[in-house]
């Protein structure tokens, strides 16, 4: 059997068609559990920590955001573990929507042993695109630094070529670990490397659409938040000697617009974790309906 792209890109939207109640539900999670995290980086952080962070907020720099990590230390550590613990649950629900619908108990939100796979599964794919890409940059910057001249730009850009397209083929050969990991009860790399054998520009255009797909949702979010601008915040105007950030109407636009990140992002996650769930049910479709990944 072969990965149909675009039916597996498209299973995140059918999902959200057949079960918008579920994916409401995953968007109640989303709103509940991102302001919590964002809490407890508030206290965990604490007010020097925060100034660190917003000093480097958009930085390139591999030097300051090592230099963040090793400021931050055991709270950095804290919060993104949580954050992936939160990623954990949520693809977990979404992958189980796709290869278990009828399991659908609570909106198919747990906190048991797939969720942990998942997560380690997260770490697993963190550290191969940390190997696959900073230690062949770094081979690319050192090997330009020593040539001069146009040779040094041909094997740079030749060189960034070539850490895009090692990053690609490793992301898209590692695409259905996650599914195979929930499905099978265990973490098995090499396995879930072998079932993309043969399907690598199948996945490939699978994850090209998914990606314009959640570029689109992007474009309605930022829609939808520009008409909310309208209707509610229209009109504002600042007053002599007044603060606009008090204005009622500008303060209910702003809760509106952070109530309408998280659905937004939720709606994405459906989109992107999706489509591999899919995509390993088309490459295991009999043995599922057989049963033998109960």
């Amino acid at each position: 059997m072969s990965v149909r792209p675009t039916d597996a890109a498209l299973e995140g939207l059918r999902t959200m068609r057949r079960k918008p109640l579920t994916v409401l539900a995953w968007a109640a999670f989303s709103l509940v559990m991102l302001p919590i995290l964002g809490l407890i980086a508030k206290i965990v952080l604490g007010d020097e920590g925060r100034t660190a962070l917003a000093g480097r907020v958009g930085s390139a720099d591999p030097r300051e955001l090592l230099d963040l990590v090793t400021h931050l230390g055991g709270a950095m550590v804290l919060l993104i573990a949580l954050a992936l613990v939160l990623g954990a649950v949520l693809q977990a629900a979404i992958i189980r929507s796709v290869i278990e619908p009828d399991n659908d108990r609570l909106a198919y939100l747990r906190l048991g042993r797939e969720e942990v796979q998942l997560l380690i599964v997260s770490l697993i794919t963190w550290a191969a695109a940390l190997g696959v890409t900073v230690i062949p940059s770094g081979a690319v910057v050192l090997g330009a630094a020593l040539l001069s001249g146009a040779a040094a730009g041909w094997f740079a850009t030749l060189g960034a070529l070539a850490v895009i397209g090692l990053s690609l083929w490793v992301a898209v050969r590692l695409s259905l670990l996650g599914p195979h990991a929930f499905s099978h009860h265990h973490i098995d790399v090499r396995a879930a490397w072998i079932q993309t054998h043969g399907q690598f520009f199948r996945l490939l255009a699978m994850f090209a659409m998914t990606i314009a797909l959640t570029a689109i949702v992007s474009v309605l979010g930022a829609m939808v938040s520009s008409v909310l601008g309208g209707l509610i915040s229209g009109g504002v105007e600042p007053e002599a000697g007044g603060v606009i950030a008090s204005h009622p109407r500008l303060i209910l636009f702003l809760l509106a617009n952070m109530l309408l990140a998280p659905i937004v992002l939720t709606l994405q996650t459906v989109i992107l974790a999706s489509a591999p769930a899919k995509a390993f049910a088309h490459l295991n479709q009999d043995e599922i309906d057989a049963g033998l990944h109960d």
